[in-house]
């Protein structure tokens, strides 16, 4: 597993590889199951995770009990509770497996440590800071500017891998339909 991380972290680090030795004591594999939660609503939450395999969801339960998906990321991506790492509260969101993964974690303090000790980890914090705020943004632009198949076939073309590896229902509810109203956009793509 080790050997997975580190050559899934060398995409983000150009020519400047950090000593990965470093690592050693500061991460934990995980293997989680379909429907276990990496992060539960109410519960404090001090790690980073990094997907090495499989998919996840962050969503949240709405006032009626419907669980609305905010998130949806895979193989490479990094998930936390940012609003409990950050304001040091309990999560708001809860971060669940939609299939069987493998996540590396890692501490807040262990991953500052690492910064400390080599600028190239501090740089790619920020490059995965970037990338959730950028996902974020241009999530909120299409939510206002683009209809629920434009935001569909947005979804189809950058990221087929959520299509075929994620249930209908999560999907519907990341781009924010119900599932039947998916159905009948993906019936009128297939026809385009």
């Amino acid at each position: 597993m080790k050997d997975q991380l580190i050559e899934l972290l060398k995409v983000y680090f150009d020519n400047s590889l950090p000593d990965f030795q470093h690592l050693e004591g500061k991460v934990l594999f995980e293997k989680k199951i379909k429907k276990e939660y990496i992060v539960k609503a109410d519960s404090h939450s001090r790690d980073f995770y990094f997907i090495l395999n499989g998919y996840v969801r962050t969503y949240y339960q709405a006032a009626k009990g419907e669980e609305i998906t905010t998130d949806i990321l895979g193989k490479g991506e990094m998930t936390a509770s940012i609003y409990s790492l950050l304001k040091g509260e309990p999560a708001y969101e809860n971060i669940q497996c939609v299939t069987d993964c493998v996540v590396c974690r890692i501490s807040e303090k262990q991953f500052e440590e690492l910064a400390l000790q080599n600028a190239t980890w501090y740089m790619l914090s920020m490059k995965f800071l970037k990338a959730a705020l950028l996902k974020k943004e241009e999530r909120i632009i299409d939510f206002a500017r683009l209809k629920a198949n434009e935001r569909y076939v947005n979804l189809l073309t950058q990221r087929p891998d959520i299509l075929q590896n994620v249930p209908v229902q999560y999907i519907a509810s990341y781009l924010g339909v119900k599932p039947e109203s998916l159905s009948r956009i993906r019936n009128q793509s297939t026809f385009s």
